[in-house]
């Protein structure tokens, strides 16, 4: 009887920890998804501007009038689509995820220049991606902050 009580013990526990790994996992998931492949579109924007840590300027928009668009494949290739004012450009680019950043390099005319956006969330239908500028500007350290919200389509 002993060991049957045991038995059953030792099986409620280790149930009980393949639950918590299951249920834990799965919404660590769902948080933390770095899948982008596919095509995606701006749909908002945020601009925030630091003046020696203090905020000094803030702005945000839909993206109606403008967009930038990416064709993410699984290759790690892909474009950078650009519109504005009834005028669209299109770059070929190479990207990859490496903790949470996204590093995304632009190629034209023989040249490359890479941009480093923060990941601050990635769900399977949308994105929020967010570049920071640091510099000094008469001796006065200023940062800017863009954020792009993007939808997949």
């Amino acid at each position: 009887m002993y060991m049957k009580r045991t038995i059953k013990i030792f099986m409620g526990l280790i149930a009980g920890v393949l639950l918590s790994f299951a249920t834990s996992s799965c919404s660590k998931d769902e948080k933390n998804e770095k899948n982008i492949e596919g095509k995606w579109q701006s749909t908002s924007a945020s601009y925030k501007e630091y003046e020696a840590g203090k905020l000094v300027y803030e702005e945000s928009e839909t993206c109606i009038e403008w967009y930038l668009g990416f064709n993410f494949k699984s290759d790690g290739t892909g474009q950078l689509i650009s519109y504005e004012e009834g005028d669209s450009y299109t770059s070929q680019i190479t990207w990859v995820i490496m903790g949470e950043k996204l590093m995304i390099t632009l190629y034209e005319e023989g040249e490359s220049d890479t941009i480093t956006f923060d990941i601050i969330e990635i769900k399977s239908n949308s994105m929020v991606l967010s570049m920071t500028d640091e510099y000094t500007s008469n001796s006065v350290q200023c940062k800017d902050i863009t954020t792009y919200n993007f939808k997949k389509i």
